[in-house]
């Protein structure tokens, strides 16, 4: 279960997730390692496997290590994404999908 004392960072995510975005996403996730996490995909148009890998892998480490991990807010270009990717990790898809 999530840390509720500890502070949540929310990350932004880019427009594209794509081959080209994944090194500096991999940074950005890599650096609130330790931290509650919430990811904003609100604007993204694109979303590529390797991105969905990173986040995939983000998500089963902050779950091990008793960290918040979700996304709060989605396009719909990311939901469908992880629909045709078959993706139905809880802490990947924005609460509003879950129901």
């Amino acid at each position: 279960m999530p840390s509720a004392d500890a502070a949540t960072k929310v990350l932004k995510l880019p427009e594209v997730l794509d081959l080209n975005a994944a090194n500096r996403l991999h940074e950005q996730v890599l650096a609130h390692k330790g931290e509650n996490l919430e990811l904003d995909a609100s604007h993204v148009n694109r979303v590529g496997a390797q991105c969905m890998q990173i986040l995939m892998s983000a998500a089963q480490s902050w779950q091990a290590e008793k960290q918040g991990f979700k996304v709060v807010e989605a396009s719909d270009a990311y939901i469908k994404t992880l629909q045709l990717l078959g993706i139905s990790d809880e802490s990947l898809l924005p609460k509003e999908m879950l129901k």
